[in-house]
């Protein structure tokens, strides 16, 4: 029998005889044990976590053409035809028809309605001529035509004549790519439309991919860096601690909104250079947290025992101080993602961010329509306020329950 045999053997007698339980959970069944007290006894916290979790869900699945797995996002020319232009072809064929004897065969039909010109300039400046084509080709072949358009309430049928009953162009509408501006929930767009015609609901899933990626990235940058530098400052002290306090100083004291402006100014609008605008303001606050816990750590026994039996200061910073700053480190990485994620909002509002979709843009583009078209901006802002309020309170839980002063809190 190996020596680790027998001494679980002896283990398990010694409890026997006294009455104890040995606790025989591996590292797995640990975790997940872990995670279902936390998700019972953590109401808030468990509520941060299963919307986290959908966010991320839809922001994995969405990810890729025609919008991922999922099928919800992005657009490609043919998406946005028909959520947007239908109704405007339709009422061009309409126009064309208008006189001609209801049983036309397919090949007049052809001749008649399937050519850019029909659908007239703003057609070609939208760059949607050619699925409009695509459009009245598939309903000849289908036989629906006369059907569809009788069914919009673009034509009548007055003694095998067709009538032409509605006009987009007499009612100042000459635009493929608003006809469907500003529609309300529905069956066919359940957060309704914007302004150019977009489906709500798509953009809003859409949204999440690019808050997620901003406010994840620029948090690992910026907590990684700030903690970094807050664990070299922390444990030399000294003149580096106090040179490294002065930078950090100088930086907390420079106006986050003037620095964002200043890359906004300087830089292209995209992704990459607001995840790093936002990534430099995280690591002075990182820094001074990690910082205050080093100094703490720095004098424990177990520190000065790795010193003096010749730990050099990178061993001792590697292997007996950060693995006891986690605790810390994992609250301040799921709260600042939650404030990453309202600055990039807050930078798109203003004009400042991206030129992707974004919940912050959605909301500005909506405030004039607030009144008479509230959904506009009323879904993404839901959207905004439910992943930050998710991330706040999942790092107030795991600050409770990480913080040996705080456990036993709810």
């Amino acid at each position: 029998m190996s020596e680790q045999a027998s001494a679980s053997g002896e283990a398990g007698e010694f409890a026997a005889v006294e009455g104890l339980q040995l606790d025989r959970a591996t590292g797995a069944r640990r975790l997940l044990s872990g995670f279902w007290d936390f998700m019972v006894h953590k109401r808030l916290g468990a509520a941060g976590v299963i919307i986290v979790f959908f966010w991320s869900f839809i922001a994995i699945g969405t990810v890729g053409d025609g919008g991922g797995w999922l099928g919800v996002g992005r657009y490609d020319s043919r998406t946005v035809f028909e959520i947007a232009s239908v109704k405007y072809a339709d009422d061009k064929i309409a126009n064309v028809l208008d006189g001609q004897p209801a049983d036309l065969p397919a090949s007049e039909l052809r001749s008649l309605i399937a050519i850019p010109e029909v659908y007239g300039d703003a057609a070609v400046v939208a760059g949607v001529e050619g699925e409009m084509v695509e459009y009245a080709l598939a309903e000849i072949e289908a036989g629906t035509l006369l059907d569809t358009l009788l069914e919009a309430e673009q034509i009548e049928v007055n003694d095998g004549v067709i009538t032409d009953v509605d006009s987009l162009l007499a009612a100042g509408t000459d635009n493929p790519l608003i006809t469907s501006s500003l529609l309300g929930p529905s069956g066919q767009h359940w957060f309704g439309t914007d302004r150019a015609g977009h489906d709500l609901f798509a953009r809003v899933f859409e949204g999440a991919r690019l808050s997620l990626y901003i406010g994840f990235f620029a948090t690992l940058i910026g907590v990684g860096v700030g903690t970094l530098i807050g664990l070299i400052a922390g444990s030399l002290g000294g003149t580096v601690d106090l040179a490294v306090n002065r930078v950090m100083d100088a930086i907390q004291s420079y106006p986050p909104i003037v620095f964002l402006l200043l890359m906004a100014a300087a830089t292209d609008p995209s992704a990459l250079w607001v995840t790093i605008a936002l990534s430099v303001l995280g690591v002075a606050p990182t820094n001074r947290i990690v910082r205050g816990s080093v100094i703490q750590i720095r004098e424990m026994p177990y520190v000065e025992a790795a010193r003096t039996i010749g730990a050099t200061s990178t061993r001792v910073m590697g292997f007996h101080i950060l693995p006891n700053i986690f605790a810390p480190l994992i609250v301040i990485f799921s709260i600042t993602i939650g404030a990453f994620i309202l600055a990039e909002a807050a930078l798109s509002f203003l004009g400042l961010g991206t030129l992707d979709v974004s919940w912050g843009k959605m909301i500005a583009d909506g405030r004039q329509f607030i009144v008479y078209s509230p959904w506009t901006s009323l879904w993404a802002g839901l959207a905004l306020t439910s992943l930050v309020f998710g991330f706040n309170v999942l790092g107030d839980a795991l600050r409770d329950v990480l913080d040996p002063r705080l456990r036993g809190s709810r």
